[in-house]
C-alpha cells in the first residue's frame, strides 16, 4: 500500500489528489468523466507518467461503469472506446506510458470473448474487458515500481560497495514518488529501498522549476516518510557535487522518465540533460530509473520523440497560498503574483532529451539495463518479445505453431539471437536405441530396468549445489543429459535474482559480484520435427535451497541398492527428486511407443524456491502456456495427487512513531509498540477460510525497530508470509490484504504503511484420476506462474516436511513410485 495515495480507485468512483496545492492542502478531485480526466492530467494537478496512463484508464473505465457508452452493437462500442482513448491520449502527448496503456486497452476490447453473445451481453462483456484491463493497469504499477526499486538499491549498492557503514547520498530531479505512480515510485522508489535497507546517508532534491514538483511535492514526500533530505534550487547542483559531493559519498543522480527510446535516450523533465552533464564530469552515476511500459522500442533516437511546450504563464508567473506576517499559512486564501516582466518571450519544454551517452543504467522492473562494451543499451533482457519484433520478419505461415515458443524455429531463424537460444542446431539420433532402453546392470531381479539410470541422473543432479540464484550448472548439466538422449534443447536466459532482496524479481546484475553469471531455464523436447503445438508440459525446478548439503546413499556399491535404501542430500526430494523421475518417465513413454513424442514438452526453470522468476519469465516470453491442454508439476507430495494449494501473501508492515526518551513516554509514540499490537491482531484474526483449504495462516518472518532501549523508536517493521485459503486463485490474496489493512487502520489510522507483494489465492488442481490417494497441500508452487487455460496436476516424490530440513532424503521406491505415477498421469492426460 502506497504511503501517499495520488489515485484513489474503487470500480464506477475515481478520486485524484490535486497536486496543486500540494503541499499545503490534500484535496481530492471527483473524476466522472474523460473531459475532466483530461483536464486534471492537462492542468497537472495530476502528473508523472505513470499516474497519466492510469487516471487516463481509470476515468474512462468509471465512465464506461456508469453507463457513458450508448452503442447497440459491439463494433460501435469498441469504436466508442477508441474515440474516448484517442481524445485521452493528446492530454500528454510525451509520456510514452499513456499511450502503451491506451494501446493495452485497445487490443484487450478486441480480445474480448464474445463469440455467440448477442446485444446487450456482447456490448457488456467488451465493457468488463476495458474496466478489468483498466484495473490491472493500477494493480501492475504498484508491483513493478517495488521491483523498481529493489534492483536500484541492488544496482547501486554494487557499484558503490554501500552498507550501513559506508552509506550513499544521491540527488533527485522533478517528482516520481508515491504521487507519480500508483504508489511506492520509480526513481524515489530506489532512494526509499536504500533507506529502508540503511544504505541511504541523505537525500536531495532539486526544486524543478518552473512548476516546482520537487520542493512542492519531492520534499514533501522524503519529509513524510522521515528520510533525511536536503532541498536545492536547480542550478546549485553542480555546486553540490563539487562542494559536498565527497563528503556526502554523493553516488549518483537517479531520475525517472517520460519516454526511453530504442538506444536509450531518455525524456524526462526539463533540467534532467544538465543533471546528466554534471554527474558525468564528476564521476556521479546517473540512473534513470522507468518500468517497461515507458520504454518506447518504436521510436530510434531521442529525435523522434514529441517535446510538449506548455505555455508563457508557468515562467512569468507564480500562485500559491498566502503566508501571513508572522509566517503562518492561510490555505483559504490564495495568490498569483507576477515573476518576470509579462511581455518578455519565453520558451518553456516541458522536458528535455538526455543522451544515452551521459546514462549509465536505466532500471526497469524485469532488472537492471547497463550498456555494453559498445556503448550501447540491448533491452532484449527485459523486453524480449518487443526486441526481437524489431529484427524479425514472421514466416510466410497461417499457423500459430510457427510462433509456438515466441522464437522462429527454422534454419534461417537457428542464428538469430533471442531469449532461447538453441543449443545444438545438428541433426538429432532417434530417442533411445532399443539396447540402451532397456540396459540395467543392478542385480535386485524386483528392480525396474530403469533403475540405474534414474539414480544416476538423480544423484549427478544433488551432486551440483543449485541453490537458488546460482543453478546454471544445473541447467547445463541436464541440458547435455537431455541432447544426449536425442532431445532438442534450448537454454532460456533468465534475469538475475537480486540477492540482497529475493522476495523481488530479478535482475541481470546483483550485489557481489555476480553479474557474469547466468541463469538458464531448460526447455526440451524429445522429437525432431518441429513446429508443433504440444499438448502436455512436463515441468519441475532445479533451484534448491540454502545450505548445500552433499549426496549420500546408504549403500556400498550399486549391487546393495534395494526399494528401502535411503538418499539423501539438498534436493534429492525438492525438487530433483521429481526432475529426474519426470525425465526417466517421458524416456520410458517415448521409447515404448506408448505416447506421440510431439505430444510432450518439458521445462525445468530457477528461482522456484524465492520468487518463482523462471516460470515467470518462460511464461513472458513464450505461448506455450496459452497452447496447453495441460501441465505436470513436479513438487514433493508423498507420490499423492494434490487437489489444489494454498494461496501466497504478505509483505512489509512498517509502523511510524515518533522518537523520544523513554522516560518520557508521554511525549513520543513508539512505532515498535504499535507494530507489535497491529501484529498480535493480524495473527488472532480470521484472515479466510474455505472447506477445501482451511485456515488462513500468517508467520511473522523478521522483525526490526528502535535504536536503544531507552529511545522511543520512530520507526518500526515486520515482514508476513501468509498462506491463503480465502477466495480464488484471483481474488484470494485481495481479500487477505484487505483484512490486514482494516486492522492496521483499526490500530492506528496514520501510523501504518502496507507494502503487499506479489500474491494469488487458492490454487486448483486436477486430481480426479484414478489410482491416486489425494490430499491438499499448504505450500505454494509453480503452477500460478504458467499462464494458460489448462488443466494443472501436481506430482512428486518425498515429503515436504523434509525437503528444507538438515534431513533432506527419501528412498529409492519413493523415485520409482514417481515414475510410474508421471507416466499414469500423462497417459491419462492424453488418453484421447
Amino acid at each position: 500500500m502506497a504511503t501517499l495515495q495520488a489515485i484513489k480507485y474503487s470500480r464506477g468512483k475515481l478520486q485524484v489528489l490535486d497536486q496543486l496545492r500540494l503541499p499545503h492542502e490534500h484535496h481530492y478531485d471527483e473524476i466522472t468523466t474523460s473531459e475532466e480526466a483530461f483536464d486534471c492530467i492537462r492542468s497537472m494537478r495530476v502528473r508523472g507518467a505513470p499516474a497519466i496512463a492510469i487516471v487516463a484508464a481509470l476515468a474512462h473505465a468509471a465512465e464506461l461503469h456508469n453507463g457513458s457508452c450508448t452503442a447497440n452493437t459491439p463494433e460501435e462500442t469498441i469504436a466508442h472506446i477508441d474515440s474516448r482513448l484517442d481524445y485521452l491520449k493528446q492530454s500528454r502527448p510525451t509520456a510514452v506510458d499513456l499511450s502503451n496503456a491506451i494501446s493495452l486497452l485497445k487490443v484487450a476490447v478486441r480480445a474480448a470473448e464474445i463469440d455467440g453473445l448477442e446485444h446487450p451481453e456482447a456490448k457488456e462483456a467488451i465493457l468488463n474487458a476495458y474496466i478489468e484491463t483498466a484495473e490491472d493497469i493500477l494493480a501492475r504499477d504498484l508491483e513493478n515500481n517495488t521491483a523498481i526499486g529493489a534492483f536500484g538499491a541492488g544496482w547501486l549498492q554494487q557499484q558503490h560497495n554501500a552498507s550501513p557503514d559506508r552509506k550513499i547520498s544521491v540527488l533527485t530531479h522533478c517528482n516520481t514518488g508515491s504521487l507519480a505512480t500508483s504508489g511506492h515510485g520509480t526513481a524515489l522508489g530506489i532512494i526509499r529501498t536504500l533507506h529502508s535497507r540503511g544504505l541511504l546517508q541523505h537525500a536531495y532534491c532539486t526544486e524543478t522549476r518552473p512548476y516546482n514538483q520537487g520542493s512542492r511535492l519531492t520534499s514533501f514526500e522524503l519529509v513524510f516518510e522521515g528520510i533525511p533530505a536536503t532541498l536545492i534550487t536547480d542550478s546549485m547542483a553542480g555546486a553540490l557535487f563539487a562542494v559536498r559531493g565527497a563528503a556526502m559519498n554523493i553516488g549518483a543522480v537517479i531520475v525517472g522518465a517520460d519516454r526511453v527510446v530504442r538506444n536509450g535516450d531518455t525524456a524526462n523533465k526539463i533540467g534532467t540533460y544538465s543533471l546528466a552533464v554534471l554527474a558525468r564530469h564528476h564521476g556521479i552515476k546517473f540512473v534513470v530509473a522507468a518500468p517497461t511500459t515507458s520504454i518506447d522500442l518504436a521510436t530510434e533516437t531521442g529525435a523522434g520523440i514529441e517535446i510538449e511546450e506548455r505555455k508563457r504563464e508557468e515562467l512569468t508567473q507564480i500562485s500559491g497560498p498566502v503566508v501571513n506576517a508572522d509566517g503562518t499559512i492561510d490555505t483559504s486564501r490564495t495568490a498569483r503574483v507576477a515573476i518576470a516582466d509579462q511581455t518578455i518571450n519565453v520558451w518553456n519544454p516541458a522536458f528535455d532529451v538526455t543522451p544515452n551517452a551521459l546514462i549509465d543504467a536505466i532500471m526497469t522492473e524485469k532488472g537492471a539495463v547497463v550498456k555494453g562494451a559498445d556503448g550501447k543499451f540491448d533491452f532484449s533482457g527485459v523486453m524480449p518479445e518487443r526486441w526481437a519484433a524489431l529484427r524479425l520478419e514472421p514466416p510466410n505461415c497461417t499457423s500459430s505453431a510457427h510462433f509456438l515458443l515466441g522464437w522462429y524455429v527454422s534454419s534461417a531463424a537457428a542464428s538469430v539471437p533471442g531469449p532461447l537460444q538453441l543449443r545444438s542446431q545438428q541433426q538429432q539420433q532417434p530417442i533411445f536405441s532399443g539396447a540402451e532402453a532397456g540396459a540395467s546392470t543392478t542385480t535386485s531381479r524386483s528392480a525396474p530396468a530403469y533403475r540405474e539410470k534414474l539414480l544416476s541422473l538423480h544423484k549427478s543432479l544433488v551432486d551440483i549445489p543449485s541453490v537458488s540464484g546460482a543453478e546454471t550448472d544445473a541447467a547445463e548439466f541436464l541440458a547435455g543429459y537431455l541432447e544426449k538422449q536425442g532431445y532438442q534443447v534450448h537454454l532460456q536466459e533468465v534475469p538475475r535474482l537480486d540477492p540482497n532482496n529475493t522476495s523481488t524479481s530479478s535482475s541481470n546484475t546483483t550485489p557481489g559480484g555476480h553479474a557474469a553469471i547466468k541463469r538458464y531455464n531448460v526447455i526440451a523436447w524429445p522429437h525432431l520435427e518441429y513446429p508443433h503445438l504440444p499438448r502436455v508440459l512436463v515441468t519441475s525446478h532445479i533451484d534448491v535451497v540454502p545450505p548445500y548439503i552433499p549426496y549420500s546413499i546408504d549403500s556400498s556399491s550399486a549391487h546393495d541398492v534395494s526399494s528401502d535404501t535411503l538418499i539423501r542430500g539438498r534436493g534429492s526430494v525438492d525438487a530433483k527428486g521429481s526432475v529426474a523421475a519426470q525425465v526417466v518417465a517421458v524416456e520410458e513413454l517415448v521409447a515404448s511407443g506408448a505416447v506421440r513424442s510431439h505430444d510432450l514438452i518439458l521445462l525445468y526453470v530457477v528461482g522456484e524456491e524465492t520468487r518463482g522468476d523462471g516460470m515467470k519469465y518462460f511464461s513472458q516470453s513464450t505461448d506455450v502456456g496459452r497452447q496447453l491442454e495441460a501441465a505436470v508439476f513436479g513438487e514433493p507430495t508423498e507420490n499423492k495427487l494434490a487437489c489444489g494449494h494454498k494461496g501466497s501473501g504478505g509483505g512489509t508492515v512498517r509502523a511510524r512513531g515518533k522518537a523520544g526518551h523513554s522516560g518520557y513516554p508521554e511525549l513520543g509514540k513508539s512505532a515498535t509498540e504499535l507494530l507489535v499490537r497491529a501484529l498480535v491482531r493480524i495473527v488472532d484474526a480470521d484472515l479466510g477460510s474455505s472447506a477445501r483449504y482451511g485456515n488462513t495462516t500468517v508467520n511473522i518472518g523478521t522483525l526490526e525497530g528502535g535504536v536503544a532501549a531507552n529511545v522511543i523508536p520512530a520507526h518500526a517493521s515486520a515482514r508476513l508470509a501468509i498462506r491463503v485459503a480465502v477466495g480464488n486463485q484471483t481474488t484470494g490474496s485481495k481479500i487477505v490484504r484487505k483484512r490486514v489493512e482494516q486492522i492496521l487502520r483499526d490500530t492506528d489510522p496514520d501510523a501504518f504503511t502496507l507494502d503487499w507483494s506479489e500474491g494469488y489465492g487458492p490454487v486448483r488442481c486436477d486430481c480426479d484420476v484414478e489410482g491416486f490417494e489425494t490430499f491438499v497441500a499448504n505450500y505454494g508452487t509453480d503452477v500460478p506462474n504458467l499462464v494458460g487455460n489448462k488443466v494443472n496436476y501436481l506430482y512428486g516424490p518425498g515429503s515436504i516436511l523434509v525437503a528444507h530440513g538438515d534431513n533432506e532424503g527419501l528412498q529409492v521406491r519413493d523415485l520409482e513410485e514417481a515414475v510410474e505415477g508421471y507416466k499414469k498421469l500423462i497417459l491419462h492426460i492424453l488418453r484421447d
